[in-house]
């Protein structure tokens, strides 16, 4: 399709601000048929989304995988969100003021499915989603839309605490419930709120993707054909049985990282002074404890015997 034409196709496209599903399919099958968004494409498609925020779930879902591809291929290695990239997304977002529903299902989505983005990534859409919510027609409410990107956007495994949730995010969780506090909001964000802040208290290291410059490194690695994987394993079995042997007691890496990993866990298993310290400061801080605050408090109970005695102090002055 020729870019005249392409352009004025996608110019007919939500026109009256609503992107059906046939659109999509349209859009799927003719504008991006090939699979790879070039600039000029993520342009129009902007453009679009601009003008139709709104749509069938198959638009949100198409606009957020279309962008994403496109940031997350341009540069090698694939799959990291430079600071560059992300400032340049960034821009993009607000310049309207703040990011639209299309705009934050896309930031999402890079923070789901990228091996890494920039730390301020996450605190810039953390902002954008507290924003969206204070914003709302009829005053802040959490929806169960909102409530599901609030999930995503936490336990998100390119974003700031990889599957953990972090002090900042587990903050934005107590900004959203005291702005919330009298609302009618979806069950879904009690659960959330409980579990994500739980979450944060107990949380130990989790999984940390390589940097870029370990990415390439490992690429490197693997496209050099002068590497004779064939000839290694002929050295080492040319080295009768005790070679064997030596290689299957030796300590793998991957070993290593396990025995560390649970090494964490129990020491994360119990909450610190600091983050008693923390909790006993944020929740009822208005002088008592809403509903989800209490049902934090609730869940709370079933660790109380790895509780430091600030949060076994606290759980007595709720009950």
């Amino acid at each position: 399709m020729s870019d005249q034409s392409l352009e004025t196709r996608i110019a007919a496209i939500g026109a009256d601000g609503f992107v059906s599903a046939d659109e999509v399919l349209f859009l799927r099958k003719t504008v991006f048929a090939n699979g790879v968004v070039e600039p000029a494409e993520l342009d129009a498609l902007f453009d679009l989304g601009d003008r139709a925020q709104d749509g069938d779930p198959e638009w949100f879902q198409f606009f957020a995988e279309a962008a994403a591809d496109f940031y997350l291929r341009e540069e090698e290695p694939q799959g990291y969100l430079t600071t560059e990239e992300f400032q340049s997304l960034k821009a993009r977002a607000t310049r309207d003021g703040c990011a639209n529903p299309l705009e934050l299902a896309l930031l999402v989505k890079l923070m789901e499915t990228a091996e890494s983005t920039p730390p301020e990534m996450a605190a810039f859409v953390g902002e954008q989603v507290k924003a969206m919510i204070a914003a709302k027609p009829d005053g802040p409410i959490v929806n169960k839309q909102d409530a599901v990107m609030l999930r995503r956007y936490l336990f998100a495994s390119g974003g700031e605490g990889n599957v953990g949730v972090t002090r900042r995010e587990a903050e934005l969780l107590f900004d959203i419930n005291d702005m919330t506090e009298n609302a009618k909001n979806n069950p879904a964000w009690t659960e959330l709120f409980v579990q994500g802040v739980i979450n944060h208290l107990m949380a130990h290291l989790g999984y940390t993707a390589p940097s870029r410059e370990e990415a390439f490194r490992r690429n490197a690695w693997a496209k050099d054909h002068s590497v004779n994987i064939g000839g290694f394993f002929k050295r080492m079995m040319s080295g009768g049985i005790g070679a064997v042997k030596q290689a299957y007691t030796e300590k793998s890496v991957h070993a290593e990282y396990n025995e560390q990993r649970d090494r964490n866990a129990v020491l994360a298993a119990k909450v610190t002074e600091n983050e008693a310290e923390w909790l006993a400061a944020r929740i009822g801080r208005d002088g008592a404890f809403d509903i989800n605050e209490r049902r934090l408090i609730e869940r709370m109970r079933d660790l109380e015997k790895d509780l430091p005695e600030g949060l076994k102090a606290l759980l007595e002055r709720a009950a």
